[in-house]
């Protein structure tokens, strides 16, 4: 679908022309895109295989909304099961966390986090019932994600064959004993209705006066899973920043006291479990450097070697400067 069929798509639904520009697709969906226009909407379509995204995205959005939580409101759909679909969003408020936060002080994180948190407590805390029509995704399911233990390799691969492949040391066996600890424990917090990808680029900020809000984006991955599983993302790729030996790592300690994961406790109302919440991403993330090593893409297999162990550390559970081989 190119510009012109949105902007055709766009009139007929009674939105005024104007420049349209495209946002983004999915590399792994290529029939997914999103396009703006005049910052004022955005328009996300979605192909015939995508039907059943489209489907979760709308009716969550639009219960979302109606509730006062920070999303983008829905204008207009239209549901096409063996087309295109698509759904009419007001263009989200402020600016992409994406683009503000590799400036941030540690006191303006603070603040972000906080801002992050109050809209998890509010989503968190919504009854399950409200979404009991959704035709969320079984799991199973190729497009049913979850970064937890359901994973074809488990941490013992992983850490197995970074060890043989001479990117991690011997003593990165330690990593195992942590996860292995926690096991029986992971997955039993309470279960709602989860985002289950908020990162840097599914959050908007704005800021009002001295206040901050945040707004997510892209529902089409929601469903009911435990709470734990809805802070892996955020944890590492928001948080990421104040992990050891990361931009503001010095400003944060690592540990169980840590005043970053205090804070957001305190505004969400309850304290999370953030060595599950870390394991849970350690097992993903290293995971996903071995995949990246296979591929030779060596700078993306250190980001999530450095990051997904890096949790870990942040957390409390370990010291990781002496597991890698080339620390």
């Amino acid at each position: 679908m190119e510009a012109e069929d949105v902007q055709t798509l766009l009139t007929a639904e009674g939105f005024p022309t104007g420049e349209i520009r495209e946002l983004r697709s999915a590399a792994h969906r290529p029939d997914r895109f999103a396009f703006a226009l005049d910052r004022n909407w955005v328009v996300k379509i979605f192909g015939p295989d995508d039907f059943h995204n489209f489907q979760i995205e709308e009716k969550v959005s639009e219960i979302l909304y109606a509730r006062g939580i920070s999303v983008p409101e829905v204008m207009a759909s239209r549901a096409q099961e063996e087309g295109y679909s698509y759904i009419v969003f007001r263009h989200a408020e402020g600016e992409l966390l994406n683009a503000t936060y590799g400036r941030m002080s540690s006191s303006d994180y603070t603040t972000m986090v906080i801002a992050l948190a109050e809209v998890f407590r509010r989503i968190h805390g919504l009854p399950r019932s409200l979404f009991d029509r959704v035709p969320f995704f079984e799991p199973g399911h190729e497009q049913y994600f979850n970064l937890s233990f359901r994973r074809t390799r488990t941490i013992h691969d992983s850490v197995r064959a970074l060890i043989e492949e001479g990117i991690l040391q011997a003593s990165a066996r330690e990593i195992c004993e942590v996860v292995d600890r926690e096991a029986e424990a992971l997955l039993g917090s309470e279960e709602v209705l989860i985002h289950a990808d908020i990162h840097n680029e599914n959050v908007f900020l704005k800021r009002t006066g001295r206040s901050l809000c945040c707004e997510f984006i892209d529902w089409e991955t929601a469903r009911i899973e435990p709470l734990e599983l809805d802070f892996v993302h955020p944890f590492l790729n928001i948080f990421g920043e104040t992990f050891p030996r990361k931009r503001l790592g010095a400003e944060f300690k690592a540990g169980s006291n840590n005043e970053l994961l205090k804070a957001f406790d305190n505004a969400y109302g309850r304290n999370i479990r953030w060595d599950h919440v870390a394991i849970h991403g350690a097992t993903a993330y290293l995971d996903w450097a071995f995949n990246a090593h296979r591929k030779k893409l060596f700078r993306l297999r250190d980001f999530y070697l450095q990051t997904g162990i890096g949790g870990l550390e942040f957390v409390g559970l370990l010291t990781a400067e002496e597991l890698f081989a080339h620390a």
